[in-house]
């Protein structure tokens, strides 16, 4: 055996057992994290579809393309199960590493790296949402634009548009793919007619995605939505977006670490002043950006994503951890495609195996934390169910229906729609409910009314204190007294209250 195939040989193996080190972790910390609002959000809407147009019209109110809910559907088909959801989204998980893994150019430090890193360990694992599966449809992108075979062309455009009806981002970075492609094309030599041709097919593929995300005029997620709360902050969102997708690093003291960042701070938290932050992000941009600067087309696809982002950034700003992952994500994107045409030299691998490095303590992090403690208590709604008398009335408010329904397999009555529901749709009917000012003493009045009886038993995520801040009526038309909570999720909105309520 020679050198060459001595050296790939260990490689394999170390690489295999990188990968099952990966599946063991991302599965043992699926096995511990306890789903939440937003996860169990899009089930419930998957699972009461009564069939695919129905489910099509539905996820239209959500602001997303509609494939996570396709999957998501098909599986209702066979379960209720909401656990389902999760061992689905770890399977996505580790197929999207394998194909990082076996599949990418990089050198083997690097390729050893990046599955530990937080986005993909927590973010993009632990998670069940419609993020993962837009990253292991843009890395089979990543194989089939390189690659020449039969159908190459007919595979490129179906993944292409599979990618931009997973998530608004991953939409944003099926544009970007497709500059890129084009850029290859022309360099390339290709002629200007097959180039018009490719930017037509662009509009007929990605078009699509953008009729699901912008929802229907009914919406309360509309664009007004947005608009209407704009404020500056939007701006240092997009500011500080390259450190928290290069140095994701959430605060460790916080107990609700989730979605928080060690560099920017938290509340009375903050370590560093706004000039560091803001040198600190220029900082991990300039550098991304010198690590690409000799492979112009993997330069302008990373460029023009971040732009991309930016602009959409302006009206819904991405915040939260798992978006601005996307520009680490692109980086990453553009890193192959650099590395496909010109090995990465020693300065650029030291470089980037200390921007995975990073990345380590926010995974230990969010994993220790996730596993300690229960990120939501959602799943234990039937703790308390079980301490209401039987056949008493049960009424929920918005929020908490989804955590009823999807435990229990069950409808309940809403207070804010003022009727039994199963999910939630983001329109106009929940939108009045959300901004009435008597939104629990309204619904309990015509509750009790409608069923003669003189006593309710609430299952809330709303905390006692909470309640006369959102209806200042509801204290003076009934008595509320809390029988039980469970408190101590992670994620703020995941505690659980019971209340018997009765009227004045």
């Amino acid at each position: 055996m020679s050198s060459i195939e001595t050296r790939r040989s260990i490689d394999f193996l170390v690489l295999s057992g990188v990968f099952i080190i990966y599946a063991v972790l991302a599965g043992y910390a699926m096995i511990h994290h306890e789903l939440w609002g937003d996860e169990i959000h899009s089930w419930n809407i998957a699972k009461a579809s009564n069939g695919f147009f129905d489910l099509i019209s539905k996820t239209r109110y959500e602001g997303h393309p509609p494939l996570w809910y396709i999957l998501l559907w098909a599986i209702s088909k066979f379960t209720h199960d909401p656990t389902s959801i999760q061992i689905a989204h770890v399977v996505i998980a580790c197929l999207a590493v394998f194909l990082i893994l076996f599949f990418s150019p990089f050198p083997l430090i690097i390729k050893t790296l990046i599955p530990f890193g937080y986005f993909f360990l927590f973010e993009y694992a632990v998670l069940s949402r419609n993020y993962t599966i837009g990253l292991l449809l843009a890395f089979c992108i990543c194989i089939v634009m390189h690659k020449e075979f039969k159908g190459k062309l007919f595979t490129y455009y179906l993944l292409l548009f599979l990618l931009s009806n997973s998530h608004l981002l991953a939409l944003l970075l099926a544009v970007s793919l497709q500059l890129y492609f084009l850029l290859k094309l022309k360099e390339e030599k290709k002629t200007s007619k097959l180039l018009l041709k490719h930017a037509v097919m662009s509009i007929a593929v990605l078009l699509p995605s953008v009729y699901f995300i912008f929802p229907p005029a009914d919406s309360s997620l509309s664009t007004n939505y947005w608009l209407d709360r704009w404020n500056i902050e939007h701006l240092s969102a997009i500011v500080y977006s390259p450190v928290r997708a290069f140095a994701p690093i959430p605060m460790w003291l916080e107990y609700h670490f989730w979605d928080t960042n060690f560099i920017i701070g938290t509340g009375d938290l903050k370590f560093f002043p706004r000039w560091t932050v803001l040198s600190f992000s220029i900082g991990a941009m300039l550098v991304s950006l010198f690590l690409l600067d000799r492979e112009k087309k993997a330069f302008y696809f990373f460029l023009a994503y971040f732009f991309l982002a930016a602009l959409v950034s302006l009206i819904i700003p991405f915040t939260n951890a798992r978006h601005v992952g996307f520009i680490f994500i692109a980086f990453l994107i553009a890193l192959w495609f650099y590395n496909l045409y010109q090995p990465l030299d020693k300065i650029r691998i030291f470089i980037v195996t200390l921007l995975l490095c990073a990345q380590l303590p926010g995974t230990v992090i969010a994993l220790t934390k996730d596993i300690k403690y229960p990120f939501s208590n959602a799943y234990r709604v039937n703790e308390l169910l079980k301490k209401i008398p039987e056949r008493e009335n049960i009424v929920t408010d918005y929020w908490c229906l989804n955590v009823l329904s999807a435990f229990t397999d069950k409808p309940y009555y809403c207070l804010d729609l003022k009727r039994e529901a199963s999910y939630l749709l983001w329109n106009s009917e929940l939108n009045a409910a959300l901004k009435r000012t008597d939104r629990y003493s309204e619904g309990l009045s015509d509750f009790m009314n409608q069923r003669s009886v003189n006593k309710v038993y609430m299952i809330s995520i709303q905390r006692l204190g909470k309640l006369p801040q959102m209806d200042k009526r509801l204290p003076t038309l009934f008595r509320v007294k809390q029988i039980d909570q469970i408190e101590g999720a992670i994620e703020k909105g995941g505690d659980l209250y019971l209340y018997e309520i009765t009227p004045k």
